[in-house]
């Protein structure tokens, strides 16, 4: 797990921690925690998913706790290239994600998107697989299907803090340590407790 000390937006100190971990295909992948500082104030901003680069994983980690803070100050300010960056575009994509969802017969339940019996971590895999089964000749729709889209999870500040104490990390809706992932925290910790350092 890495620190750095990121940079300073709307008054608001951006910590980054990096962590790398391992897929069960194998691969490397890196996730990037913000964490943000204001006179005493503190917020987390979790990742949603992993990258192949810490660069790419921090970058994001960066530009979703910019977003962050602008929603916190709810007002628009001027962008770093001179430009207004107004704090409704993250929320018409979402709602934008959330009619495509309920379209194409896709619920979220604050960790997974799902499709019939499928389960997605990112949105994109789910609608591309919901698309193509659309397209196909003789498609029947769920007429039972109700639209269900959950707000994300997020840990909480004193979940976040046990995590940090044992080297866990959230990131692509599960918790991560010693290159294995896990649905609840609590398995997570019960296996970091048992085996501290990995």
């Amino acid at each position: 797990m890495r620190w750095r000390e990121g940079t300073l937006f709307q008054g608001w100190r951006i910590v980054l921690r990096n962590t790398e971990f391992r897929c069960q295909d194998g691969v490397r992948r890196f996730a990037s925690t913000a964490i943000l500082r204001q006179s005493g104030k503190r917020s987390v901003v979790f990742p949603e998913e992993a990258f192949n680069t810490r660069e790419d994983a921090d970058e994001d980690a960066t530009s979703r706790a910019r977003r962050e803070i602008m929603a916190m100050d709810s007002s628009n300010v001027v962008g770093e290239f001179g430009g207004a960056e107004r704090i409704d575009d993250t929320l018409r994509k979402s709602s934008q994600d959330q009619l495509l969802a309920a379209q194409y017969e896709i619920s979220y339940d604050g960790f997974r998107y799902a499709f019939r019996q499928y389960r997605y971590d990112a949105f994109g895999d789910a609608l591309r697989y919901a698309k193509a089964e659309y397209a196909k000749a003789g498609f029947v729709r769920d007429e039972n299907f109700r639209p269900d889209w959950q707000s994300a999870y997020r840990p909480t500040d004193e979940e976040d803090l046990l995590m940090h104490q044992h080297g866990i990390v959230f990131a692509m809706g599960r918790f991560h340590y010693g290159g294995y992932r896990y649905e609840q925290l609590r398995d997570a910790l019960a296996y970091a407790i048992a085996h501290p350092g990995l």
